[in-house]
C-alpha cells in the first residue's frame, strides 16, 4: 500500500511536469520527457527511503548512489518504452499521458520495486539488552 501511494505521487508529479512543459511550455511530448522523469525521480526517492522502505537509519549515501544506478537504468527503460511507443503508434502522442502511465508500470513492475528492496535495505543492528546479563562463567583460579 505505501509503495502504491508514494509511487502514485511521483507519477503525479511526473505526469504533472510532463503536463505543464507540454501544454504550457510548448515542448513536444517526446522532449518533455527526460525532466519529467527526473522530477519524478527525486520525489520518488524521498517518499521510497522515507515512506515506504523506513530505511532513513541506513547510509543516505549508499542509498542514493544505489538508487541512482537503479533509476539510470529505468530511465533509459522508460525513455526507450515511451519513445518507442510514440514512434511506432503516431496517434498515441495525442494521449501521452496515458503511454506514460503504461509504460512507466511496465518499467515499475519488472525493473525498480524489485531492485529498491536491495537499495534501501537496512541490516538490523544486533539488540544488546539494556541490562547485560551477569557473567556466568566459573571464576578463575
Amino acid at each position: 500500500m505505501r509503495a502504491g501511494l508514494a509511487g502514485l505521487i511521483a507519477t503525479g508529479v511526473d505526469l504533472a511536469t510532463l503536463s505543464l512543459l507540454v501544454a504550457v511550455g510548448h515542448w513536444r511530448p517526446r522532449a518533455a520527457s527526460l525532466p519529467a522523469l527526473l522530477v519524478g525521480g527525486i520525489v520518488n526517492f524521498v517518499g521510497n527511503r522515507d515512506y515506504v522502505f523506513r530505511a532513513r537509519a541506513g547510509s543516505v549515501v549508499k542509498q542514493v548512489l544505489g538508487y541512482t544506478m537503479v533509476e539510470l537504468g529505468a530511465l533509459a527503460l522508460n525513455g526507450t518504452l515511451y519513445d518507442t511507443v510514440l514512434r511506432l503508434i503516431p496517434e498515441a502522442g495525442q494521449v501521452f499521458w496515458l503511454v506514460r502511465l503504461f509504460t512507466t508500470n511496465i518499467v515499475f513492475l519488472g525493473w525498480s520495486y524489485p531492485l529498491w528492496g536491495w537499495v534501501f535495505h537496512v541490516r538490523s543492528r544486533p539488540r544488546t539488552p539494556s541490562h547485560p546479563l551477569p557473567d556466568r562463567r566459573a571464576p578463575s583460579m
